[in-house]
């Protein structure tokens, strides 16, 4: 006999849905054409390797059947991109393969489901035919091993069926289907309540479903949190990093979403609409920083960054279509291009406030100052007889003024500078405290070190003191230096100061031959001492170094 066998899963479990033919155990639907290629022959024995014996019902492709009910379910929470891989061993046992997908089907009777306070149900997962999709690379990595403390609980078969889950939702995240993914997530939730990643991955897809009139991201928020409180202590830092990286990340995704209408059409009105998204993303932005210590300076530099990005391309295309020829730069087109210009320096000035690192503000800096001398520089051009001649350009009054808005904005930046170096010398002394307290004895080692240098030094300055051949050459160069005065003293006679330069030649022979012997004695202290100076100049530098 013929039965309908779904490519998916390999059920023969349908129900006619408006039209569509749904696999009732993996979620497919198929067309009536599609549904009539899936058609396959099997024995009218049963099955030794299923337990029962049930037929998959006869359907009529022409007949209609009813919907079938689905009880409410509870708004999930959300966070970011989980990696599952597939099994690594592929297994031919069809039963195998018959049972986790039964599990699928019957999620009540697998564990303990999440409790949120309302009815929990397992929502019906939309997957595309095989055959209209291609199908998306997967990336292989080692599935992630289950704890060996949640199996009592979670039970082997549920693992299994999670990892599969996980496949599917990551997939559907590659593929920028989050609605899929995070149904998937959603159901690894009510299987295990603690899975971090899969409430990472809710809290991604809630993110990137965020829009104006559906604002998602305290819901993101929260399940990013969960995520946290519920790994373990060996993965804390990793989840963390991502967590937070993901924040930064999606958020700025979404307010780049609502550059389009001004990438499109630069007006101030189309700006405003962007402020009025960055000043809604702020409170969820302190939300996570004060709920997982998201880096509010990284956020606001990179905001400032990609949004000043979006501005100046939309400068350039105004410059391109502005043209370089005369011909080409008419009264209107100049006209033109000043108000775009003078629409993405308002937008550089707001960008140039918000931005928190020296590289972001000296960049938005040199765009305002390269187009306010663009406009002063290039006019309007019209046609007179057979020549192009100069028409409409700034006056000296709206020259004088541009000049004057490029002072400002270069004392700003001056002004944004010290604000930054302040900040930087203040966050650094931070992290430099919270490191050496975290290596308390590393610290006491560099300084009983450095302590005993400094003892050593002492003790060689002291040697070299005590050398009376150090004592004689000494006074042989202080008798040098007053044969020297009064040798050049005219006081003297002419045959009285050649007889100083007579004892003068002497001394300094003898000053030669002295630091002679000296030198075997004292060059090795010095060399000592010198390398002893390096050594706490390396030690100073250690304990100041920026962490």
């Amino acid at each position: 006999m013929k039965k309908l066998v779904c490519d998916l899963c390999g059920e023969s479990d349908f129900v006619k849905v408006e039209g569509m033919f749904e696999c009732q155990v993996c979620g497919a639907k198929y067309s009536i054409d599609e549904a009539r290629t899936l058609f396959k022959d099997f024995d009218d024995e049963p099955r030794k390797e299923k337990e029962t014996n049930d037929e998959a019902p006869n359907l009529d492709l022409d007949e209609e059947v009813g919907t079938p009910v689905f009880t409410p379910k509870a708004n999930p929470t959300i966070v970011r991109k989980v990696v599952v891989a597939k099994p690594v061993n592929k297994t031919s046992d069809a039963s195998a393969a018959k049972k986790i997908v039964a599990q699928v089907k019957k999620p009540e009777a697998a564990t303990t489901v999440a409790k949120t306070g309302s009815t929990t149900v397992i929502k019906k997962v939309v997957v595309k035919p095989v055959a209209q999709v291609k199908p998306v690379p997967q990336k292989k990595v080692q599935p992630k091993p289950v704890d060996p403390a949640k199996l009592s609980t979670v039970g082997v078969g549920t693992s299994q069926m999670i990892e599969n889950l996980f496949i599917l939702s990551e997939n559907a995240y590659d593929s920028e289907n989050y609605t899929d993914a995070e149904n998937y997530a959603v159901r690894i939730i009510e299987l295990d309540a603690s899975n971090s990643d899969a409430w990472l991955m809710k809290g991604n897809c809630a993110g990137k479903l965020s829009t104006p009139q559906n604002f998602r991201f305290l819901e993101a928020i929260n399940c990013w949190n969960t995520c946290l409180t519920n790994s373990s202590k060996e993965e804390f830092e990793d989840y963390q990093f991502t967590v937070r990286t993901n924040t930064v990340d999606i958020i700025v995704a979404y307010v780049l979403k609502n550059c389009l209408d001004f990438a499109k059409n630069p007006t101030d009105e189309n700006f405003a609409k962007i402020k009025e998204t960055i000043d809604a993303a702020d409170p969820i932005m302190r939300k996570a920083n004060q709920t997982y210590g998201v880096d509010l300076v990284a956020y606001e530099d990179k905001l400032a960054s990609n949004i000043s990005a979006v501005v100046t391309k939309v400068s350039k295309t105004s410059i391109q279509d502005f043209g370089k020829k005369k011909e080409t730069q008419t009264d209107e087109a100049y006209a033109k291009f000043v108000k775009t210009q003078d629409v993405c320096i308002n937008a550089w000035n707001y960008l140039m406030d918000i931005a928190k690192k020296h590289g972001t503000v000296t960049a938005i800096l040199s765009n305002v100052v390269k187009m306010h001398e663009a406009i002063i520089r290039n006019c309007g051009h019209k046609v007179s007889g057979s020549k192009v001649k100069e028409s409409v350009k700034c006056s000296m009054a709206e020259r004088n003024q541009r000049l004057e808005e490029i002072k400002k904005a270069k004392k700003k930046l001056d002004d944004k500078f010290v604000d930054i170096r302040k900040r930087d010398r203040v966050e650094q002394k931070v992290k430099n405290e919270k490191y050496w307290e975290e290596h308390q004895e590393e610290k006491q080692q560099l300084l009983d070190e450095r302590q005993k240098l400094d003892h050593e030094i002492f003790e060689l300055e002291n040697s070299k003191l005590k050398m009376p051949e150090l004592n004689e050459l000494k006074k042989l160069e202080e008798e040098a230096i007053r044969l020297q005065v009064l040798k050049d003293n005219p006081v003297y006679s002419n045959k009285e100061r050649a007889g100083f330069m007579e004892q003068l030649n002497k001394v300094r022979k003898q000053i030669v031959t002295k630091k002679r012997e000296l030198a075997s004695r004292l060059n090795p202290i010095e060399e000592k001492i010198e390398k002893y100076k390096k050594r706490m100049y390396n030690i100073d530098k250690e304990l100041n170094q920026n962490r």
